[in-house]
């Protein structure tokens, strides 16, 4: 992601992260499911990428001009899956990473800094990423009269 997607993905995570110190207490013990669904994920991501470069559709997209600052539509979809798998492989090394005993506790025990602080930046991240995934594609694929 580059310009505007950019800056609109960091907010979310920013956001999200102030969110979720409040949302997650420190028994949050779920991190499995979290895992399970950033790898299937990972895994839609792969094979819909893998469909569309197989396609015919793939030369259209290469010669159809796009505003700054990708410089085609291939490029743009190809800057979107690249910046998501990388966001969600790094999401599930982060999550084996952080030691779940890390608690930190701020302004008398309300805040509860840790493991489970993770968690709700990475589902809006990924869900993020995912909406601006499938939106390219679906305005690509339903009307391919354009390209």
């Amino acid at each position: 992601m580059k310009g505007r997607d950019l800056i609109y993905f960091w907010l979310v995570i920013i956001i999200s992260f102030f969110g979720g110190l409040f949302l997650f207490d420190s028994h949050f013990d779920a991190y499995s499911d979290l895992i399970t669904y950033l790898s299937i994920m990972i895994g839609f991501k792969i094979s819909s990428l893998s469909i569309l470069f197989s396609s015919p559709l793939r030369k259209k997209l290469w010669d159809t001009n796009n505003v700054k600052p990708y410089q085609t539509e291939l490029h743009r979809i190809k800057d979107y899956y690249k910046h998501s798998i990388i966001f969600e492989v790094i999401s599930v090394i982060i999550v084996f990473i952080i030691p779940k005993c890390l608690n930190i506790d701020l302004l008398c025990g309300i805040i509860h800094l840790g493991k489970q602080s993770v968690v709700l930046p990475i589902l809006t991240g990924s869900t993020y990423c995912l909406y601006k995934t499938c939106t390219d594609l679906f305005r690509i694929f339903t009307f391919p009269t354009n390209y």
